[in-house]
């Protein structure tokens, strides 16, 4: 079976630091796979209040996962610092992705590539929305000129 490969958008949006805990670890004593999703979701969470939102409230809309895919690249263990570099793009009528990077910064090491994918939901009427024009506007960094 093919190994999944990640592609990120380029330019990460935020950047986000974490130490490893021992409570992060599995059996074997590095980064547990489990562990690894919440700390990409808390990326996620903390790139949105960043840029004032929650994920229930995004210019009145409601943020969804409709799917998470992670390629592992090396192990990380107890008390390594993680540098989470977080992306947006691919949008579509009703979302977008959202790309990760993470390195062990002691190392300079990539850890992870992964990437989830979202839909924007209008919670009251239980049905899809179009992505705010804002929010694409206040995700994408600007463009670097070249002279």
């Amino acid at each position: 079976m093919p190994r999944i490969k990640v592609s990120t958008p380029e330019n990460p949006r935020f950047r986000m630091e974490r130490k490893v805990g021992i409570s992060d670890l599995n059996y074997a004593r590095h980064l547990d796979s489990l562990a690894m999703v919440g700390i990409l979701h808390e990326a996620r969470l903390q790139m949105l209040a960043d840029l004032g939102f929650t994920e229930g409230n995004i210019f009145g809309l409601g943020m969804v996962v409709t799917d998470f895919a992670i390629e592992y690249r090396a192990e990380s263990f107890a008390n390594d610092v993680l540098v989470i570099d977080v992306s947006v793009g691919e949008f579509n009528r009703y979302g977008c992705d959202i790309g990760f990077t993470v390195h062990n910064s002691g190392l300079d090491q990539v850890i992870c590539k992964a990437k989830i994918g979202v839909v924007f939901m209008d919670f009251d009427k239980h049905q899809l929305a179009d992505v705010p024009e804002a929010f694409k506007v206040r995700t994408t960094p600007p463009k670097v000129q070249v002279a």
